[in-house]
């Protein structure tokens, strides 16, 4: 599918390389030195609780690993994206609750990532690209990041460099990654290149496993290039192409994944020393994933696919347009999402027997406002924004594999509606070293694909979907104090409270052995859910940060979140009001030493998160887990460091998932690697 892209993708490349060369000849007066990078205009975050996240040091290889350091920031499970399954990479924030989608958004250099199908992010995608900053913005998020930031955003920028690493580590685990750029008069040309492969690990314990289980191995490669042009003083394009694929095995031989991506962007920004400044950004995304479910059987001796999505494929598209003037900023999005799964399903040991093909598509296009004035009294900033969405073409058709008669054919009305959101921030300087800040907001998101026409089934628990599901809203409040009193101390406290309204959750129909109307029969020891809106759930939240630096380089740093998450009205399923949202732990933190040395550094990081359940019921209790991380580097000369870390240090178990027959999945082991990283 992808050859023809790969080969317009080298063309583009060699294109690219031609005007650059044409750039050179040209005899013209030369601007400052441009650089391939995320440049845009600013977002506000005023009275908002932001955190840049550390990247000078990765003690930790994967970048949702690197976010996993900020309390509350992970994926749906404890898992991270080495082993976990790739759809439920979604990113949660501050207890409002984890779904495989997530409900933050993540955007590189502007972009837009989630998955368009489903929302979830391929983290193993960005094997090369050199990352300059990474912002965790807490919180819901609209205005410049449009609709779908919920709970909140995370903007990455990424910059051309030339370098070059490699590691080698556990599991027989290797790495090459490298970028290189040509710089021109007016003109830069960037390429990165990376490619990972692992054997992996076990996903269940030693005493739990049979003779089909096998480890996680894995393999992810990508390949990017980009290009910038100034076209005078304040006026830069760039363009931007990537490809992505990973391939997984996922405890089970015939339990794998596949997934190919492409993705372009071209952005104009605009930015002069005065005057309006704009930022005009269009993408394209597409995605082909290919997966088969398998569950094992006869004391784990044997094992049976139970789904095998044979082809998901996705695309997306969208927009930005961004006006700034004095304190006035006003801007234009559009998103446009499509995909579908094409699978066979219903295995009762003679191969499968049904087929079924379910998708749709969905848009959103929005405008907003956002005004910010300053005065002795402090800085304010108002955003409003206004969305029209839209869901269509939704389907759900079933036949029988073995004479082709229909099964099931759902006739799925298009909904549309609007729906406005909005931010006030403020800020006050209290004395030289203490500020006050608050916010108030209300964000949305709007379910994915996946969630309204996809239904799964994982061993023996299944899950249906629901083309009814309504969008989820999240109203906040917060406040808070940071405190500056000197260039080595700092420090910060945030209260909070978010009331999540129409939270998309799986909720539990009954338990198997039986038949349901729902979803047919669900064999014994399984569960069947549904996708559905729970009414409301209310997060009361308080967090921390503090840093100090010591003599001698060193520096010890601390955050801390607790999040008390429950279900509060739920009038289809009474029974779980009280109930605490699924993988969402109440105390969260972690605590870091590091120091800088001549030529080099090293740090020591540990992490904690309190128990927390696995199912909406809150019978399958996941315990508390403190994890420790090291890592070290050494400069050998101007050119080459010497870099090695240890993952999960005293190799903690750590329980991701646990089933309704007790079957416990392991992730995170212990993972220690060493490495080389160069600079040319």
């Amino acid at each position: 599918m992808y050859g023809p892209i790969l080969k317009t993708m080298v063309g583009l490349s060699a294109t690219l390389m031609s005007g650059h060369a044409a750039s050179n000849a040209q005899d013209t007066n030369s601007p400052e030195e441009i650089t391939v990078s995320g440049a845009r205009l600013p977002v506000a975050a005023i009275g908002q609780s932001v955190v840049s996240v550390n990247l000078n040091e990765r003690i930790v290889l994967r970048l949702d690993s690197l976010l996993g350091s900020v309390p509350g920031v992970g994926l749906f499970r404890r898992a991270n994206s080495f082993t976990t399954h790739p759809t439920t990479q979604g990113l949660s924030m501050r207890g409002v609750g984890a779904n495989a989608a997530g409900r933050v958004l993540v955007t590189i250099d502007g972009v837009p990532q989630n998955d368009p199908f489903g929302g979830w992010i391929y983290w193993s995608g960005y094997q090369g690209q050199v990352i300059q900053s990474a912002t965790v913005r807490k919180g819901g998020s609209p205005g410049a990041f449009g609709a779908q930031a919920l709970a909140g955003a995370v903007d990455i920028a990424t910059v051309s460099a030339n370098q070059a690493s490699a590691f080698y580590g556990s599991d027989n685990s290797f790495s090459v990654n490298g970028s290189a750029h040509i710089q021109g008069e007016r003109s830069v040309f960037s390429i990165d290149a990376g490619y990972f492969e692992t054997d992996g690990d076990f996903l269940l314990r030693e005493e739990d496993r049979g003779s089909v289980d096998v480890r996680a191995a894995s393999e992810a490669r990508s390949v990017g290039a980009a290009y910038a042009y100034q076209l005078d003083s304040a006026t830069t394009i760039t363009a931007r192409l990537r490809y992505f694929g990973e391939e997984r095995i996922n405890g089970l031989s015939e339990a794998t994944n596949e997934t190919d991506g492409i993705e372009t962007s071209l952005r104009i920004l605009h930015r002069p020393d005065s005057g309006p400044a704009y930022e005009l950004t269009t993408y394209f995304r597409t995605r082909d994933f290919e997966n088969v479910f398998a569950s094992a059987r006869d004391g784990r001796s044997t094992e049976r696919p139970v789904l095998d999505q044979f082809d998901v494929p996705g695309w997306g598209a969208g927009f930005l347009a961004r006006v700034q003037s004095g304190g006035f900023e006003f801007g234009l999005d559009g998103r446009r999402m499509s995909g579908e799964t094409n699978e066979r399903f219903r295995n009762l040991g003679a191969g499968f027997t049904r087929q079924r093909r379910a998708g749709g598509d969905q848009w959103i296009i929005g405008a907003y406002g956002d005004y910010t004035a300053e005065g002795d009294w402090g800085v304010l900033s108002v955003s409003a924004r206004l969305d029209r969405w839209r869901t269509y073409n939704g389907e759900r058709f079933e036949f029988s594999l073995e004479d082709g008669s229909t099964v099931r054919e759902d006739a799925v009305p298009n909904r549309s509606d609007w729906i406005g959101s909005g931010r006030i921030g403020y800020e006050r300087p209290l004395t030289g070293a203490i500020t006050f800040r608050s916010a108030a907001f209300k964000s949305w998101r709007l379910p994915t694909l996946n969630e309204f026409y996809r239904p799964f089934r994982v061993v023996n628990d299944i899950t249906e979907a629901n083309p009814n599901l309504s969008p989820e809203t999240l109203y906040g409040i917060e406040a808070g104090f940071d405190y500056n009193p000197l260039n080595t101390v700092s420090g910060s406290v945030t209260v909070f409270r978010n009331w999540l309204n129409d939270g998309v959750g799986n909720i539990t129909v009954g338990f198997g052995p039986g038949f349901f109307p729902l979803g047919g029969f669900v064999p014994g020891g399984g569960v069947l859910r549904q996708r559905a809106n729970v009414d409301r759930t209310k997060i009361d939240g308080v967090e921390f940060e503090g840093r100090i630096d010591m003599q001698d380089g060193l520096q010890l740093t601390a955050q801390y979140l607790y999040a008390r998450a429950r279900i509060t009205q739920f009038d289809a399923n009474s029974a779980l009001i009280g109930n605490r949202p699924v993988q969402t732990p109440r105390h969260s933190g972690n605590v870091s030493l590091r120091q800088n040395l001549a030529g080099g550094w090293w740090r020591l990081e540990g992490r904690y998160a309190s128990s927390q359940f696995d199912d909406d019921v809150n019978t399958r209790r996941l315990g508390g887990v403190f994890t420790v991380n090291a890592g070290a580097s050494m400069r050998l000369n101007d050119a080459f460091d010497l870099t090695a870390a240890i993952e999960n240090l005293f190799d903690k178990q750590v329980i991701s998932a646990l089933s309704s027959t007790g079957l416990r999945t392991v992730a995170q082991r212990r993972f220690v690697r060493v490495g080389v990283n160069a600079r040319f």
